[in-house]
This record gives structure tokens, C-alpha cells and sequence, in this order.
């Protein structure tokens, strides 16, 4: 998470370490392990810290305040806990406001959770967090507490295969249990009588065995951790060994379960949805739970003290777990029935909405993502996957990797982990051939450098510094921007360090950065590098593997994380598809987060009672077709009433595809326009009908093409809202404007779909988001005044002046009468962005070539709607069996 250069950390880390074992900060900043010329420096960082506050965790919970059990506890006496804090204090030098986060989320949880010494309870919950950004910390706080407070055994649940869970076990060794050797990068190995009882171990074979567990731990007063993977074989010993304990043990010992990546694996995705009430195997329909959800499910209730916390980042079908389903043999299922916890996102981290941008079609805020992306064209992804060719595209992502490595160096950081990430395949057999090439290519780039760096490979790593990377660094204020000549002497040492490992379970490489701290990689892999698996100092990501299901698509993205001091020198090269269903996965976090924060305000609420609710897209699955087959999709209480929709994305970067939506669209809107007859009005701008009659514009819509994979609007799902409308009387009227420009230009040319003897009308120029299928807006101030009657101008104009509103749009659509809407029809020349007008930084023309056959002059389709008498459904959403119910 630190941007500051070694020397700054390591003062910045004693500082904080000798202030929370009681010094003042005056003898702090005086002490002689702080150099004098880093004190001032020192003490305003400090200052800094003191002064941030924190977001806190917000909770839907079935447990009231007055059961606050943690209120009674003399926290004096805790020890892991507080050396767990001392750690992220003095060693991994975390701010104390971090610090102070981790330990209110952690409180959060655990007090949901029941005081050990009660005599039988079952508490199951959901934590939610961001992609890699920080779950491990949150639940290792969460088991040094539970063990503080008395819970003698816990089991963790970490992965599906050996790196996964050998991680896990490898990171609570070095922050929780200690090590006899008591290294200077872990916690002090506790005193005796304080220390773990561990029967799995940080060996990649470690996993739990009988042989080497003795059940007189689970009878003594130390506490026993076991990390474990979700794998039949090993949760079949633990279930046989747990078994053969006595049975006062399973009936008295205090036990809480953590699921790592809750929703891989642990998820039934076969068993019959019966309650308790019904269960009945008799039933010919009757299917036994899935392996690995059966067997957690039975492990966890052979324990009369059990608490369940379940941790994920994607957890879509968490809460789609039927809520009551019951297996007579493995008992509840996993629904988090106890409580949701929805963590902060942590200072520093980069996710979803960093890096892709989002837009919130209800509220119409938008969020711009770092310019990092670096679109790639479908064609270039099938000769590099299909024909094992070195498309241009991955040639200059590995320039850019050389580039963000060396750049690190030179920020003062040459043995911090670099890694490339390529992923594009789940195929083993596609996989090792990409990785012969990607060795290849990088050994040619690497003796370039060598012994002929003045052939090409400077200029070409000079060209890309100075118009991508530094261009990219300029617009993130405080970061320091250096010439490739200062870079320069970094890029051979990066090179030569740089190695290429084929990641797979074929394969016996690994990325093992406890080993290799500094370790250099190109990886190539699939699945094995698509969840849990931490890529440390991950700068580039080539990235082409097309899923269409939410969770697995998140889990993918391995560039979230904390990216402090390189965020600019991040590349993710993708596809326009790709890059836009990550836009609409950063709205659809947005929302179950929105969901939650209604819910933690409207007390007396169980997760029992309110289900969370998942918004859909039109070509991709929220989660597998077995994990959603108990759920119901439906279309809830979201309205247009008083929105603007707009049609901003086309697929701009496959123009076969964008010629044929073109053509359809300019037939449907000139047999539209022609059976409107002759317009009443003309604008200035074109021509204007009006008391238009809804069936007319309902009709056009259901014949307006948009393309379902990208664009958030709906014509299907407008139409049927504006006839649920009518019911009502409202938005019976409407008034048809075609918005071009009010003079010629010859550059951008005429509309060439009005009907037979309308006056010409000017094509508009609206130019395209860099390496994106979207033009971002194409409504312009004053639009949505059109065809207002006078009246309506008046209330306007008031309410502008009154302050009411700053937005002469939106004050136009809140002016007009609800039995009116507005139909905007936007001529969009595909010579846009190749005429006079000056092209932002961060645009493009809509179209490289604009003379090719298949480019076409696009229609932009926009609706104002008033404020309508009732709000109507607009979105679909998908809900388990808990449904979603608005909060009043």
C-alpha cells in the first residue's frame, strides 16, 4: 500500500510501532532511529494519519444491540489479537487509521457471533469484500479475536487446490501462530500456554492428515487452528477424525469455521430444495447435496458451539442459497441466515470502479476509470489464441511491462515483485504454446537490449514511455514523471531478472513470492491464476478470456488490489466487450452495496427477511444455471420517471456488426418518421412533431435496434413501462425531435433518413471514449427544452433561478407535464471527430476509417421522461428465496 521511497517507510514504520507502545510523539520524532533530515517528513505523516477518519462496516444482523456480549469482555487480557495489531503497526507498517478499520470491522463481526460459554448455538453469516482487497486480514483479525475471546478450535476452508490453501496457511503462520525461529517479517512465537495447536502445515502437501493430529488438543485450554482445502479426500479425514473424538468435546468445544472464496465450491449446486418440514427422501425427486457443500454443511453441525462466517468478494450465489432448504443427513445449508457485513473499501485500493469507470443510468452519476485500459480488437485476440501469432497488441504489452518494471526501479523500489499476467484460455493445450511464444519473444526483446539497442527497441520503448505511460502519469496529481533517458538505466537489470512460467496443474511451476520476493514473471496460465491466487506487483495484464457469468469474470481480474506508487504504470489490455461488461459488474456492486446500506438502517431486519437482490444484464449470467435454479428474476420497483436514457454505446469496434444495427435502424426511423406525416415545427436544429401518439413511439422503440451485449437501455423493457404508464394517463403524448446541428458542415454531411421532402437536417459530431464502444453522452444543455409549451418554459426558467436546479436539462424534464414525454433522434455522422473540432485527451474519432464499406453515420436515440404519476419497473433483477422488499 506505500507509494514512499524504503528509507521514508522504515522511519514512517518505527514511528508509528514506538507510538503505540506508549512514547510521545516528541521523543518519537527525537529518537535516534529516526534520521534527523526524515523528521519533519516523519511527524507530517503522522499529523496526516491523525486526522483521517473511516468508513465503518455496515451490518444487516439478527442480533440486537442490548446482546453486545463483547461490551462485557476485559480486553486487558487478549493476546493475539494485540500482537497481531503491534505487527501491522511496526512491521508491515500499516496506518494506524487501517489499522483502527480492521479493528472495527473485526469487532463487527465477532460480535455478531455468541460468547463461546453459551451452551449451544448456530450462527452462519456472509462477510462481503472487494477482490482482492483484503479479506485475509479481515478474517485473520476475526480468528486472533475469537480466540481471545475463548473459541478453542477454527477451521479454515481455503481454496481448491494446494497453492491456494498453502498461502493462506503461510500468511496466518507469519501474522497469527508465530514460528519457532521467530523470523523478523512474522509475530513473536506466543508464550507457552498461549501457542497453536496446528495439524496442517505451509508445506504444499500439507494438508490435514490423522497421523499427525491428536485429539487431547482439542481437550486442553490452547486454541487449534487447521487451514484446509475444500477437496473431498481431505474433508472426509477431517469429518472421519472429528468422529472419532469424544463426544463431549464436539458437544462443549466452541468452534467457528472461516470459507475462504465462500462461493466456489461451497455453494450446493445439485441438492433438492426441501425445508426441514418437508424433507422427505422418499421423493423420486429427492438429490443428495453436492460433495463439497454436503461435507462442510455435516463438519459444522457434528459442533454444538458453531459459528459459520463466510468470505467472499463475489457473492451472487451466496445469496442465492435457499434460505430454509434442509438434507436430513447434512443438515441447514450455508445461507447466511444470521448476518450480511458489508466491509469498507479500504483506503488505496483499486477496483471495479477505478479502473473501468461506471454510470448509474438511475441517478446518472458517473465515475471515470484510470486511463490504464487498452482495448484490443477481437481479431487480434484470435490470431494470438487460435493461430499462436504474436499480434501487435501483445508486443506492446510486453514493452509496457518492460517499462512499468523499470520505472519501479527507478522509483526506488528495483526488489519489489513484478508480475505480467496473460490469460486467455482455460485451456491447458492453448496455454503451453502461448507460453513458448511469450518465452521467445521476451528472449528476442532481451538480447535487442544487448547487443543491438539502437536497431529498433530503443526507440520503440522511448515512443511508448513518452506517448502512453507519461501522458497516463500527468493526469494522477502527485505523481512524479520522469524522462526515459532517467529510465533508461533500469531497463537492462529488469530484463535480465524477468522469467516466464506456464501456471496450470499440468505444470509443476509456481508463482512462490515467499521464496522469491523479488521474483520477476511473466505468468501464463487459466484457472489456476483466476481466484484466491495474489499476483504481487502485478503492472500488466493481458487479458481476452470471455466468461459471461459475474463471479467468474470478477474472480478473473487479478489486477484489483492495492496499486499505491504504480497505479499510472498499471496496463490491462482487453477487449471493448470485456472492458464494457466490467463497467456494468462495477453497477451492479454498486447496487447490492446501496441495497445493504437501506437495510443496515431500517433496525429489525434479519437476512431471514431481506434477501439481497442482484441486478441483471441482458447476455450475462449473475452465476451458474444449478446455483440460480432456485432463484426468481423480476423486474422491481426502479422507474424512468424523470430520467433520461440515451443510447451512448454501440459496438463501435466490430463494424460488421455496428453496418447491420445501422442500416436496420435508419429503415425504422425514416418508415417512423414518414408515418407521422408532415412535422408541425422546425428548431433550428430539424424538424419537431408533436401530440405524437404513445402507441406510435412504443412501436418504434420495439423496432430500434440497440446491441444487448453493450448497452444498459432497454427498448423492450422502455416500451412495456411507457404502456404500464398509459394505464395511468400518463405519457399519452409525445413530442418527436430530430437533433442535428443548426448549420452545415461539410465535413460531417446530412442525415439520410428523414422522409421524402423534409428540409435537410446536419449530421452532429459526437467523437468516442478512447478504446471504448461508447460516445459517453450525446445529449447536449437545452436539449430536453424541446417542444415545451410556454408555461412549461416559465417553470423552468424559475426554477434555474430559484437555485432549485443547476441542470437546464434536468430542470427541463421535471417542467414537463406528465402526459407528454420527449423523442430525441440524433444524426451522428461517422465522420465524427475528423472535422474542425479540437479532440479531448481522452477521445477518438468514432471510426479509423470512415471511407471503409462498412462504416455507416449512426442514430443516437434519447428519451426525457417527466415525473409520472406512479413509478413503474424498469430493471430486472434476480432474488433467492429471501426476497428483496423495499424499505420504507
Amino acid at each position: 500500500m506505500s507509494q514512499h521511497h524504503p528509507q521514508e517507510e522504515q522511519a514512517l514504520k518505527t514511528a508509528r510501532f514506538l507510538l503505540d507502545v506508549g512514547h510521545s510523539k516528541a521523543d518519537v520524532l527525537s529518537n535516534a532511529l529516526i534520521p534527523p533530515h526524515l523528521r519533519q517528513w516523519v511527524e507530517d505523516r503522522l499529523e496526516e494519519e491523525s486526522n483521517r477518519t473511516f468508513e465503518r462496516a455496515r451490518v444487516i444482523s439478527m442480533a440486537e444491540e442490548s446482546t453486545d456480549w463483547l461490551a462485557g469482555i476485559d480486553r486487558s487480557e487478549w493476546h493475539y489479537w494485540p500482537k497481531l495489531r503491534s505487527y501491522l503497526l511496526g512491521i508491515k507498517g500499516w496506518p494506524k487509521d487501517t489499522v483502527t478499520s480492521l479493528d472495527d470491522a473485526s469487532d463487527r463481526i465477532l460480535r455478531e457471533l455468541r460468547p463461546p460459554s453459551t451452551s449451544e448455538f448456530d450462527v452462519r453469516g456472509l462477510v462481503l469484500g472487494y477482490v482482492q482487497s483484503g479479506k485475509t486480514a479481515n478474517f485473520t483479525a476475526l480468528i486472533a479475536k475469537a480466540a481471545d475471546a475463548g473459541y478453542r478450535l477454527v477451521v479454515v476452508f481455503s481454496g481448491i487446490d494446494n497453492g491456494l490453501r498453502r498461502q493462506t496457511q503461510i500468511r496466518l503462520n507469519r501474522e497469527l501462530t508465530g514460528n519457532p525461529a521467530n523470523p523478523p517479517d512474522a509475530v513473536r512465537m506466543p508464550p507457552v500456554g498461549k501457542q497453536w495447536h496446528q495439524f496442517t502445515t505451509d508445506d504444499l502437501q500439507g494438508d490435514f492428515h490423522a497421523g499427525r493430529a491428536n485429539h487431547a488438543a482439542l481437550q486442553g485450554s490452547q486454541p487449534v487452528l487447521l487451514v484446509v482445502k475444500k477437496n473431498g479426500p481431505v474433508l472426509r479425514r477431517l469429518q472421519s477424525w472429528f468422529q472419532s473424538a469424544p463426544e463431549d468435546v464436539r458437544s462443549t468445544l466452541p468452534a467457528l469455521f472461516i470459507d475462504d472464496e465462500a462461493d466456489q465450491a461451497s455453494v450446493d449446486s445439485r441438492g433438492s430444495y426441501q425445508t426441514q418440514e418437508e424433507f422427505n427422501t422418499d421423493d423420486p425427486d429427492y438429490e443428495q447435496p453436492a460433495v463439497i457443500n454436503g461435507l462442510i454443511r455435516v463438519l459444522i453441525g457434528m459442533f454444538a458451539r458453531r459459528a459459520y462466517v463466510a468470505y467472499t468478494a463475489t457473492p451472487f450465489s451466496n445469496i442465492l442459497i435457499p434460505h430454509d432448504t434442509y438434507d436430513g443427513t447434512a443438515g441447514a445449508d450455508l445461507y447466511p441466515k444470521d448476518f450480511f457485513i458489508d466491509l469498507p473499501k479500504p483506503r488505496g485500493y483499486f477496483g471495479t470502479d477505478e479502473f473501468f469507470g461506471r454510470f448509474d443510468p438511475i441517478d446518472e452519476t458517473t465515475i471515470d476509470g484510470l486511463d490504464v485500459l487498452r482495448i484490443v480488437s477481437p481479431e487480434e485476440v484470435a490470431s494470438f489464441v487460435q493461430d499462436n501469432e504474436l499480434a501487435p497488441s501483445v508486443d506492446q504489452a510486453l514493452h509496457a511491462f518492460i517499462l512499468g518494471g523499470a520505472a519501479r526501479a527507478l522509483r526506488g523500489k528495483p526488489d519489489a515483485p513484478c508480475t505480467m499476467l496473460v490469460h486467455t484460455s482455460q485451456r491447458i493445450a492453448d496455454q503451453r504454446p502461448t507460453k513458448l511464444l511469450m518465452e521467445e519473444r521476451f528472449r528476442e526483446l532481451r538480447d535487442e537490449w544487448r547487443y543491438s539497442r539502437k536497431s529498433g527497441i530503443r526507440t520503440r520503448l522511448a515512443g511508448l514511455w513518452t506517448n502512453d505511460f507519461v501522458p497516463t502519469t500527468s493526469g494522477i496529481p502527485g505523481r512524479s514523471q520522469h524522462t526515459f533517458e532517467e529510465l533508461e538505466p533500469f531497463i537492462g537489470p529488469f530484463l535480465e531478472a524477468v522469467v516466464v512460467r506456464e501456471i496450470n496443474s499440468d505444470m509443476g511451476e509456481v508463482l512462490d513470492y515467499e521464496r522469491e520476493p523479488s521474483l520477476k514473471a511473466i505468468a501464463v496460465g487459466g484457472n489456476r491464476l483466476s481466484r484466491g491466487l495474489t499476483l504481487e506487483g502485478l503492472l500488466v495484464s493481458y487479458f481476452a478470456r470471455r466468461s459471461p457469468q459475474y463471479d467468474t469474470l470478477l474472480q478473473m481480474a487479478r489486477w484489483y488490489g492495492y496499486r499505491g506508487g504504480y497505479e499510472d504504470l498499471t496496463r490491462i489490455y482487453t477487449t471493448g466487450l470485456l472492458a464494457d461488461w466490467f463497467s456494468h459488474l462495477a453497477l451492479v456492486e454498486h447496487r447490492l452495496r446501496q441495497d445493504m446500506q437501506v437495510y443496515e438502517q431500517s433496525p429489525g431486519l434479519t437476512p431471514r427477511d431481506v434477501g439481497m437482490r442482484i441486478l441483471q444484464h441482458p447476455t450475462m449470467q449473475v452465476t451458474s444455471a444449478l446455483k440460480r435454479r432456485n432463484t426468481t428474476s423480476s423486474v422491481i420497483t426502479q422507474s424512468y420517471s424523470e430520467h433520461l436514457e440515451q443510447t451512448v454505446k454501440f459496438p463501435l469496434q466490430v463494424e460488421d456488426r455496428l453496418a447491420v444495427l445501422c442500416e436496420r435502424n435508419r429503415q425504422a426511423t425514416r418508415e417512423f418518421l414518414a408515418g407521422l406525416g408532415s412535422a408541425q415545427r422546425s428548431t433550428g436544429f430539424g424538424p419537431m412533431w408533436i401530440e405524437v401518439s404513445a402507441a406510435a413511439v412504443v412501436n418504434f422503440l420495439r423496432s430500434f435496434a440497440v446491441d444487448f451485449e453493450l448497452s444498459s437501455l432497454s427498448p423492450e423493457l422502455i416500451a412495456a413501462w411507457i404502456e404500464r404508464q398509459n394505464t395511468e394517463g400518463d405519457l399519452v403524448n409525445w413530442t418527436i425531435a430530430v437533433r442535428g446541428r443548426d448549420k452545415a458542415n461539410d465535413k460531417l454531411g446530412a442525415a439520410t433518413w428523414l422522409p421524402d421532402g423534409t428540409a435537410p437536417v446536419w449530421n452532429i459530431g459526437r467523437t468516442r471514449l478512447k478504446g471504448t464502444n461508447s460516445l459517453g453522452v450525446i445529449t447536449s444543455s437545452g436539449d430536453e427544452a424541446l417542444g415545451l409549451t410556454a408555461d412549461e418554459v416559465a417553470s423552468m426558467e424559475k426554477k434555474l433561478s430559484d437555485g432549485d436546479e443547476k441542470d437546464r436539462n434536468r430542470a427541463a424534464r421535471l417542467s414537463r407535464s406528465s402526459k407528454c414525454g420527449l423523442l430525441l433522434l440524433y444524426p451522428i455522422s461517422k465522420y465524427s471527430g475528423r472535422d474542425d473540432t479540437p479532440l479531448g485527451k481522452a477521445r477518438e474519432p468514432i471510426y479509423d476509417n470512415p471511407d471503409s464499406p462498412t462504416a455507416r453515420d449512426l442514430i443516437g436515440l434519447a428519451l426525457s421522461f417527466p415525473r409520472t404519476t406512479k413509478a413503474g419497473p424498469s430493471e430486472a433483477y434476480l432474488e433467492g428465496t429471501s426476497r428483496w422488499r423495499p424499505v420504507l
